[in-house]
């Protein structure tokens, strides 16, 4: 396996290319929708896109936009029809270049068991966050609407996941049964077989595509409630909020085994690649690896510090406890920022949606004419049409969000300046993260690490690009200081003259 790390907006899409195109047999992974459509944008013909079935319109109904999720092949009996999804799922598995998403990817062929044959090649792009998006696939998750359909009421909270084994054990067979209720309710909306053309001509209705939803997800949940009682040997994590509204999620601790499965059967050769992985032997042990047969690459920036500047104004050091008493100092010093950038485009980092809105509605009453400037992402749904609308505007707008630290590619004048308001510590109030970080404390302070490189790698796209990173919380000094291994030279060259002027200003003072 191949660890290739290079700082944002020196061509690893290029690189990652390069590699396909070498091989002619590759599987290309990205972590999000929005970097797949990136590389369609850059390499077009050259390689297979395929994304899931909400992605795609049904053929069968030209004047309904139905999703090929709910369209005419997903119906009782339907046609084997080769609809926009199967056309791109068959070009994608027969081409030489297979691009889509990690989590798609993974979700095809442990769940779907589609027969993805051993290519040549396996490149997962945006790499950082593989353990995170295997752990999501391999999740057995209940919302609070399914388990009052599905069990009559909420699930208790029980301590520890393996708890729920025989609980989950217990309600197997009401599963089945449901599952099996809800074919036949779907098989009594079908028509005699004489009128079954005009059946699949006319577009489901709201109640039969909420039988179709209700059916598929049924089937995943069956299949991943039989994966968590079949790894009783795997230690997995309970994450149930106490609120009433809250989902109950078992997560595998660790994706060690799921990962040298997917690497063993999907490729000859790996090639992880990422702004900031880490250390090899952190990687290696990560994902159960030999650090042996593990090789790792690491590229410096092109780019003069002074083009992706960092500007060191600590307001104090922010954490769970301490945020709410010094938000009040944080949002004036946002609001200093945005009147130092007036007409500039800009980014705000939130540590969470939550702060994100205080902070939007504190500048809407401290600083009115600055808060105008502030486009809300108020979800992670909402980014691509916010990011539409940033690109789009005349005026200097501001992104506002917890979520664009990365996949993100703003160069030139939709970015000239970003503010880190508070470090990117992993939120340890998830029990996973939280167990994650008792287990190996290491792997918290490289989470971080690679967070922070990645909100840092908004700010300059290419040699002619250049913006500043503003960083608010006192924490990054001590950060710096304590894990420098963990962060990369290219990095450390732009944050160690940010503290050096910052000791400077205090020392005049």
């Amino acid at each position: 396996m191949f660890l290739v790390q290079a700082p944002p907006g020196v061509g690893k899409s290029h690189i990652a290319m390069t590699l396909a195109r070498w091989s002619g047999d590759a599987y290309l992974l990205t972590s999000q929708k929005v970097l797949q459509d990136q590389y369609e944008r850059e390499f077009g013909a050259e390689l297979q896109i395929v994304k899931g079935r909400d992605n795609y319109a049904c053929d069968h109904y030209p004047t309904a936009r139905v999703p090929t999720s709910r369209g005419a092949c997903r119906r009782p009996r339907g046609p084997l029809c080769q609809c926009p999804y199967a056309r791109a799922r068959t070009a994608a598995l027969e081409g030489p270049i297979f691009c889509t998403n990690t989590a798609y990817f993974a979700t095809l062929r442990h769940w779907h068991a589609e027969r993805l044959r051993r290519r040549r090649l396996l490149v997962v792009d945006e790499a950082h966050n593989l353990e995170a998006q295997l752990a999501s696939v391999f999740t057995a998750g209940f919302s609070p609407e399914q388990m009052r359909a599905w069990f009559g009421a909420p699930l208790p909270r029980l301590t520890s996941a393996d708890d729920y084994r025989p609980l989950l054990a217990e309600h197997l067979d009401r599963l089945e049964g449901r599952l099996a209720a809800t074919r036949r309710e779907l098989e009594a909306l079908r028509p005699p077989e004489s009128a079954a053309d005009v059946f699949l001509r006319i577009p489901p209705s709201r109640a039969e595509q909420e039988l179709i939803s209700q059916r598929d997800d049924l089937e995943a949940a069956l299949a991943r409630v039989h994966f968590f009682l079949d790894a009783e040997d795997a230690e997995w994590i309970v994450r149930y909020p106490p609120d009433a509204a809250a989902t109950l999620e078992l997560v595998p601790l660790t994706v060690a085994a799921m990962v040298r499965e997917l690497f063993a059967e999907s490729a000859e050769l790996v090639v992880l690649s990422s702004a900031h992985l880490g250390p090899r032997r952190a990687v290696a042990e990560c994902f159960g690896l030999d650090e042996g047969g593990v090789r790792a690459f690491a590229g410096a920036s092109p780019f003069p510090v002074e083009q992706r500047r960092i500007v060191y104004r600590p307001v104090g050091a922010l954490s769970r406890a301490s945020l709410a008493a010094l938000e009040p100092a944080l949002f004036a010093a946002v609001a200093l920022i945005l009147a130092e950038h007036p007409a500039e485009k800009g980014l705000i980092h939130a540590p969470s949606y939550a702060a994100g809105e205080r902070l939007v509605r504190d500048l809407a009453a401290r600083a009115p004419a600055h808060a105008r400037r502030l486009i809300w992402v108020e979800s992670t749904e909402a980014k691509a049409r916010a990011l539409d609308a940033h690109r789009a505007s005349p005026a200097a707008t501001v992104l506002v969000s917890p979520s664009l630290r990365e996949g993100v590619d703003l160069p030139d004048d939709f970015l000239r300046f970003q503010i880190v308001t508070k470090m990117p510590f992993p939120d340890l109030g998830d029990p996973w993260t939280a167990a994650r970080r008792e287990r190996d404390p290491r792997w918290y302070a490289l989470e971080t690490a690679k967070a922070l490189v990645q909100a840092y790698g908004r700010s300059c796209r290419h040699a002619d690009d250049h913006g500043v990173t503003y960083v608010l919380d006192a924490q990054f000094e001590r950060f710096l200081t304590r894990y420098r291994v963990l962060l990369p030279e290219w990095f450390l060259d732009a944050a160690e003259p940010a503290l050096r002027a910052r000791y400077s200003e205090n020392w005049a003072l």
